[in-house]
């Protein structure tokens, strides 16, 4: 769908310009992206460990794929991005 396609560029526009490392992982501005765009929330979980992957459907034909990674600062490196 066109429309769908959009709303994923829309989508990983808003992602591309969170900033890549924060003091914690940012689900909640992630969601804000989503949602923004039109899309769903992603599904409550709990998110944990020193890396990580997480994909998840967030819409008809759209997934979001997550990968964060804790520094040893303690901050956290989060790749995010719809396809």
């Amino acid at each position: 769908m066109a429309s769908e396609a959009k709303a994923r560029k829309k989508a990983n526009d808003l992602l591309a310009a969170l900033p890549n490392y924060h003091p914690y992982l940012p689900i909640e501005d992630i969601n804000a992206a989503l949602t923004a765009a039109g899309f769903n929330e992603m599904e409550p979980a709990i998110y944990c460990g020193r890396e990580g992957r997480a994909i998840e459907k967030v819409g008809d034909r759209t997934f979001l794929a997550m990968s964060w990674y804790r520094m040893e600062t303690g901050r956290y490196e989060i790749v995010a991005y719809v396809s």
